[in-house]
């Protein structure tokens, strides 16, 4: 064998190598997502299992970094700090979700983190108020963005795909690839927050359950 067969074969080596280190990386990252949706989607699971919150749409959507979410510091929270965990994201419009409104279904979403205990560890909680806006001293860790009459303003600019303003006065579901896939409406009612804990809880442990991640 010459040189440039020993080159050749050692190059083709090389190929075959990463190949296999690209499969198992989407093995051990992507997968497990994938079989999260499936699981739980596709009605793998028996009996009553199945969605408890609104799926979004495939068409509708969008990805945490079609939005602008800062800090209280001025910071931007950057796309990578969602990768790994799910997250529940409530954007609050005061317009039409006033304090006690807002207090209600921060302190729901809180109370079923909180719920969660050691596996609190696999999603976090964000609330979204308008820029500038100067109310709730709640506890619920929370950031600012632009908002329209429809919610929070897309940044279309910057985008090769469609985007949308995300609609305020949901929680929304994020995966740990970025996508926001499902929500739940607001309650108004204290007496409905169990109804809605119970929602919140159920999906994200069946996800958790479909899942290897966290």
């Amino acid at each position: 064998m010459d040189s440039n067969e020993e080159i050749n074969t050692t190059k083709q080596k090389n190929l075959k190598k990463n190949r296999k280190t690209l499969i198992l990386l989407f093995v051990m990252f992507i997968t497990p997502v994938a079989l999260a949706y499936a699981a739980y989607f596709g009605n793998w699971l028996s009996g009553s299992g199945g969605a408890k919150g609104e799926l979004i749409n495939s068409e509708l959507i969008t990805d945490v970094e079609d939005y602008d979410f800062i800090r209280q510091n001025g910071k931007k929270i950057s796309g990578k700090e969602f990768e790994t965990l799910y997250w529940w994201i409530v954007p609050i419009d005061p317009e039409t979700c006033n304090e006690v409104c807002a207090e209600l279904n921060l302190y729901t979403v809180n109370q079923i983190f909180v719920g969660l205990g050691k596996e609190a560890s696999r999603i976090k909680e964000l609330a979204i108020l308008p820029t500038g806006f100067v109310g709730y001293k709640n506890e619920f860790p929370h950031a600012a963005s632009e908002f329209t009459s429809n919610g929070v303003k897309a940044l279309r600019e910057s985008q090769n795909k469609p985007t949308h303003d995300l609609e305020a006065n949901y929680i929304y579901l994020v995966d740990p690839l970025g996508n926001i896939f499902m929500r739940y409406p607001f309650i108004k009612d204290k007496n409905d927050a169990p109804i809605l804990g119970k929602k919140l809880r159920k999906d994200i442990l069946h996800l958790y359950k479909y899942s290897r991640l966290g």
